[in-house]
């Protein structure tokens, strides 16, 4: 059962990240600048975040399944929306705003459902593993459709809008895993009868803060930033894009079977791994070297894979089942504030240039690194 989740979860991730592997279509074909493109990158969390606190919050009242199927059909929507790209920059924002949106509502209380379907100590990596592939999956298959087949703007959203119906209805028939006392509770119910987190489920998140949005801000180094830079140097740039993204986020995948084996100390790993990656990615936007965005790539797929998952199961381990939920919607809201970094980027490039852009980046991943150390070192 937990499989038919994870294959939601997966399909919901190729809808949330095909769309990088179009950002050089359109750059190309609409003539977006840079800063619009991270704009549209960026707007994706925007929607994300409402998404994830609110469904997670209502998943650990009325059920994980009860909000992960309607809101599917939501990201369906959204993918409609998006075939429409081509009219402009106003509905592609909206499409993006409303996939964050959906994606939101499906990728929290989906992954607690899988955790919950789970056999102990499995199901933060089953989720986490499931949303990467799609992560991984969705901008090759996106990439190649853009490359070879006609329509290059709308046919990738029809593959991923069957992909997700598909998906849908093999969802269907599994059962909910919340606590029934409280999906059964009254709306005027005993206060007891509604799930709330608490101050030391709070503590939990607080410690997570300088980690948890380096795991997609390192991906978004190779998702949005460096297929774009290394555009003017290769034949085929959304290929080249797309095969960028997909080894990111296979080395990510790769790496989650180490959480268990490296334990307490695996977000530390994970940073490190993260830091060396920007290192190198300013060294190849100097030398101006698209091979080199390949080791880019596996060292910051490193580090999303252990900082996500690291980060995931110690939400699992350390937050009761009563506010599950929403502890983990709150966490990815952490996690995505790094899908900000392609527009901080683009912003700060114009005065700095890119390389050293990159450089400063990696100041401050060296800077929570030594915070979330120390912490550790205080905590035990």
């Amino acid at each position: 059962m937990d499989r038919r989740v994870a294959l939601l979860l997966f399909a919901a991730g190729w809808g949330a990240n095909h769309f990088s592997s179009l950002l050089i279509v359109y750059r190309r074909d609409l003539g977006l600048s840079p800063s619009a493109l991270g704009i549209l990158f960026g707007a994706y969390a925007l929607g994300l975040v409402p998404g994830l606190v609110l469904a997670g919050r209502a998943s650990d009242r009325r059920g994980r399944r009860a909000l992960v199927l309607p809101s599917s059909l939501l990201a369906i929507a959204a993918s409609a929306v998006l075939a429409f790209g081509a009219d402009g920059f106003g509905v592609l924002l909206a499409g993006r705003l409303l996939f964050g949106l959906a994606m939101g509502a499906v990728m929290s209380p989906g992954s607690v459902w899988v955790q919950e379907l789970s056999p102990p100590g499995l199901g933060a990596r089953r989720a986490t593993l499931a949303l990467s592939a799609g992560f991984g999956l969705g901008p090759v298959v996106s990439g190649v459709i853009a490359e070879f087949a006609p329509a290059p703007m709308v046919l990738p959203y029809v593959a991923h809008g069957l992909a997700m119906a598909a998906a849908l209805v093999g969802a269907r028939a599994v059962p909910e895993t919340a606590p029934r006392a409280r999906r059964d509770a009254p709306a005027g119910g005993p206060r007891e009868a509604a799930p709330g987190i608490r101050a030391r489920d709070l503590g939990v998140l607080v410690g997570l803060v300088p980690v948890a949005p380096w795991a997609f801000g390192f991906a978004a180094v190779t998702i949005a930033i460096l297929p774009g830079l290394m555009r003017p140097h290769v034949a085929r740039p959304v290929l080249y894009s797309a095969f960028v993204i997909v080894t990111t986020l296979s080395a990510g995948v790769l790496v989650q079977s180490l959480v268990r084996r490296i334990g307490r100390h695996a977000d530390l790993v994970g940073l490190a791994a993260g830091l060396g990656g920007l290192l190198v990615a300013s060294h190849a936007v100097a030398v101006a070297s698209p091979n080199l965005a390949f080791a880019v790539a596996v060292l910051v797929g490193i580090g999303y894979g252990l900082v996500m998952t690291s980060g995931l199961t110690e939400v699992g381990a350390r937050v009761p089942q009563d506010a599950r939920g929403t502890a983990v919607g709150l966490y990815y809201v952490l996690t995505y504030v790094g899908f900000a970094l392609p527009f901080i980027h683009a912003t700060l490039a114009k005065r700095w240039g890119d390389a050293p852009t990159l450089r400063a980046a990696a100041v401050v991943a060296l800077a929570s690194l030594l915070a979330r150390a120390l912490a550790s070192v205080r905590r035990r």
